[in-house]
């Protein structure tokens, strides 16, 4: 367990670039210190998008769903993002009032965004999203777009109202339907959700709609109908190799989480053929190896895939393997790198208190900060995920007994997810609930044995001492 710091009380400096970041971490990691030394007193606090407690994080509904193709413009075979963004500014330049030129181009830079992980293109296409409608009022693609990005900023309240708002508009919107499955997901809102995605899949049963489903069914402890869900999205074809590509990784995904770890290795290299380059494939490489005890080479290529893409979702996953290898220095500057980036996704309008709660209830931050934040994020989303963040924070707060009804509520759909039992199962313990605690920590080593580099030792650990 990583020690509690408190919090500090400083001016901060102005905020790296995300160029910056991706320069720094780029070099061998003794060159971080001087980014990090900024870095570290950049934010009181840290975040860290797409994080988890079991150090394996995986994309949200809102963050998988960028990935699925929607509406148009799609880009022409071959034709970069970055080309695509230049032809619709040439475009815009030579159309300023016409509103689709606005929508193209802000869609161009949310996928750029996908690509290159730089939250500043979230500001760059919401301004045009909002001129597109200024223009336009009745422009629902502009509305919905506008969802879709409240979904990716985790704003999922607004995202919602904004979804609906479209759909009014255009009633047999396959888009519009998705930014609403994906805002009630994330709210915890489940049984509106699954009218609205059987809304979706009768309008458009494709690689968007049965990804949806397959993340449903997961959460719902369905793992057989989640994974036939994902090969009907991979089935039914995607205008992008890319859009494939995702979707075998999600498959990599499912099956990782539930231990399958050959068959996630498949999963993966198919990800990687379906799209040669593919970044997000060498991270769940790394992932691989890290379960499997191969620290030097998980370690090399989280840097290889950080420099290319510092999601900090892999920063954060190369920290803790440093950790777990032993290398403390080099994970303390890692994280520091985190904290930046986070800071720049807030700066952007990224709405982080979960991710920055776990952050930094994993990673020696002030308790009763990640506590504040997640029980802010807790008031307005009543999904599992928080349920869970929620506990764990809790707990590390020092109230247990609390902590285990919001555990208990995050396991009320029966997800079979290790890092929600672990978390069960140390709340149990410390409540002096010895079945209990042995029943979740043992189920939680049973569904997926390296769950967390972190954890799995103290989880091993844990459960050995409740078994006397």
């Amino acid at each position: 367990m990583t020690d509690q710091a408190g919090a500090r009380s400083f001016a901060p400096p102005p905020l790296p670039t995300f160029e910056a970041m991706i320069d720094t971490i780029a070099k061998p990691i003794p060159a971080f210190v001087v980014l990090v030394a900024g870095a570290a007193a950049t934010v009181a606090v840290a975040v860290a998008l797409h994080g988890s407690a079991s150090s394996h994080p995986e994309p949200t509904q809102a963050e998988r769903a960028a990935a699925a193709p929607l509406v148009a413009p799609l880009p022409s075979p071959g034709e970069s993002t970055r080309s695509q963004i230049d032809r619709f500014t040439a475009a815009l330049a030579a159309a300023p009032r016409d509103p689709s030129a606005y929508d193209n181009l802000a869609f161009a830079e949310l996928q750029m965004a996908r690509e290159d992980g730089d939250p500043t293109w979230y500001t760059k296409a919401d301004a045009l999203l909002h001129r597109a409608r200024a223009i336009d009022p009745e422009n629902y693609t502009a509305l919905a777009g506008l969802g879709s990005l409240a979904a990716s900023r985790h704003q999922f309240a607004h995202a919602l109202a904004l979804g609906r708002r479209a759909l009014a508009l255009d009633s047999g919107s396959s888009y519009a339907l998705g930014v609403m499955v994906d805002a009630q997901v994330e709210l915890g809102r489940y049984a509106d959700a699954r009218r609205s995605l059987e809304q979706m899949l009768n309008a458009r049963p494709d690689l968007s709609s049965y990804s949806r489903a397959s993340y449903f069914l997961e959460l719902h402890g369905d793992i057989a109908g989640a994974r036939r869900a994902l090969e009907q999205a991979i089935a039914s074809g995607a205008p992008a190799r890319e859009n494939t590509a995702w979707a075998y990784l999600w498959l990599g995904n499912l099956e990782f989480g539930q231990g399958r770890y050959s068959a996630a290795d498949r999963q993966y290299r198919m990800a990687a053929r379906a799209q040669p380059g593919f970044v997000h494939a060498v991270a769940a490489e790394a992932k691989l190896a890290a379960a499997r005890g191969r620290d030097a080479r998980a370690i090399r290529l989280y840097r290889a895939a950080t420099a290319r893409l510092p999601l900090p979702a892999y920063v954060i996953a190369l920290g803790d393997v440093e950790a777990a290898a032993g290398r403390t220095a080099a994970a303390h500057r890692t994280y520091g790198l985190v904290r930046a980036e986070e800071a720049l996704y807030a700066a952007n309008g990224v709405n982080v208190d979960v991710e920055l709660a776990l952050f930094e209830t994993d990673h020696g931050g002030d308790p009763q900060r990640a506590l504040a934040l997640a029980q802010a994020a807790a008031r307005v989303q009543h999904s599992v995920v928080v349920e869970d963040a929620l506990g764990w924070t809790l707990y590390r707060a020092g109230h247990p007994r609390t902590a285990l009804a919001a555990a208990d509520r995050a396991l009320r759909l029966g997800t079979r997810d290790s890092g929600f039992l672990y978390h069960r199962g140390v709340i149990e313990a410390s409540l002096h609930m010895r079945v209990a605690a042995r029943r979740d920590l043992a189920r939680a080593l049973a569904i997926n044995p390296h769950f967390s580099v972190l954890y799995e030792p103290h989880a091993r650990a844990l459960l050995a001492q409740v078994s006397r």
